[in-house]
């Protein structure tokens, strides 16, 4: 098995925990609060996170480049500004998170598709897209 494969199922069995968080909390917190928390104390552990590689493992942490904070702060406006405030009502207003997750999901299915267009070495299959029409078919069920 390759590793990554580990990685994805750990995250996929936590991201699965953190929705049902976001669920229950989202109803408590206006989805502005609960974001505001959320990010905040993310950005506390990311911070630790980074004292501890560098000052424990000696990781050296570089300063972004100048030609790259444009990218970073389109992507990271974006995520705070569209991304995350609709992960979170589509949570708050579904009665199962899983329904809201399944379509929030059909974005490995549009980054395999970007990935064929944009990587050079991505490769399709008929394989693949049978995967992809069964997980597309298996979310209209969901829902």
């Amino acid at each position: 098995m390759e590793s990554w494969i580990f990685y994805a199922g750990v995250a996929a069995f936590l991201i699965a925990m953190r929705d049902i968080f976001d669920k229950k909390f989202s109803t408590k917190y206006s989805p502005v609060e609960h974001l505001l928390y959320y990010y905040m104390l993310c950005g506390f552990f990311i911070i630790l996170l980074a004292l501890y590689k560098s000052k424990v493992q000696g990781e050296k942490i570089r300063f972004i480049d100048s030609h790259d904070i444009w990218k970073y702060a389109l992507v990271g406006a974006v995520s705070a500004i569209i991304i995350a405030p609709c992960q979170i009502l589509a949570l708050k207003n579904c009665d199962n998170p899983g329904k809201s997750k399944a379509v929030v999901n059909l974005n490995s299915m549009i980054a395999f598709f970007l990935a064929i267009y944009f990587i050079r070495g991505s490769k399709f299959e008929m394989r693949t897209f049978m995967g992809i029409l069964l997980a597309a078919f298996g979310v209209y069920l969901i829902i």
